[in-house]
């Protein structure tokens, strides 16, 4: 969820459409793909301020070193995130607020301390204009990455996400909902890695072969209704 304008898809687009006005006498339409569901996993439930026998903050009564701060950690990504318009017009309150709840539940204690994750270094990471994603910022490893990838399959529509982005980019309706509808779940994946994990750059980041065969199969599909 980086800041900014995540994707330019629009002058790709364009560059479709006039390929297949060209072609589409030619070449027979490619049939829908049937939409798949990305796996359903439980969002982790939110952490307590404290843990028994401890402060957030504070010391242990054992007199061990500070617990982490993840009720802030948590408060801190739901400011951030539900004070952007950006993502706010991609996601839900609700998908944020589930990201919210569980993303740091990913680490464990001492990860976070090893990494430096605080509300403080969270918050000038997402302040960052494209630089708002966990393995950009913070050295995570790919089993912490890989399971913030199942975290966020578990809170977000990943297929509405990418419908809606591409609605922004000035894509009718119907086709946006048709080309996120053709995304694997391999590819939704990949759209997550690129949104929290680490941005890979380009439109889609692994999955933008795929969003871009999609964009030509629904556009082929409107030119065979449209010619028949």
């Amino acid at each position: 969820m980086r800041r900014g304008c995540l994707f330019t898809f629009f002058s790709l687009f364009l560059s479709i459409a006039v390929m297949v006005s060209c072609s589409s006498e030619n070449e027979g339409a490619a049939p829908p793909l049937s939409p798949t569901q990305a796996p359903a996993v439980q969002p982790t439930a939110s952490l307590p301020s404290g843990a028994a026998g401890t402060e957030i903050g504070g010391h242990a009564e054992s007199g061990g070193p500070p617990e982490p701060d993840r009720q802030g950690l948590a408060d801190a990504f739901a400011e951030l995130v539900l004070g952007d318009e950006v993502v706010t017009s991609y996601m839900t309150s609700p998908e944020i607020m589930c990201l919210a709840e569980g993303a740091f539940t990913v680490f464990s204690d001492e990860r976070l301390d090893e990494l430096g994750l605080n509300p403080a270094s969270f918050t000038e990471a997402y302040r960052q204009p494209g630089l708002f994603v966990f393995g950009d910022w913070f050295d995570i490893s790919d089993h912490e990455a890989f399971e913030l990838e199942n975290l966020s399959l578990g809170c977000v529509d990943w297929r509405s996400f990418v419908a809606n982005v591409l609605v922004q980019e000035g894509e009718p309706a119907d086709r946006a909902r048709c080309i996120a509808s053709q995304i694997t779940v391999d590819g939704l994946r990949a759209v997550v890695r690129d949104a929290m994990v680490v941005d890979g750059g380009e439109g889609f980041g692994e999955a933008q072969d795929e969003v871009v065969q999609a964009v030509t199969a629904c556009y082929l599909s409107e030119s065979s209704v449209t010619d028949s």
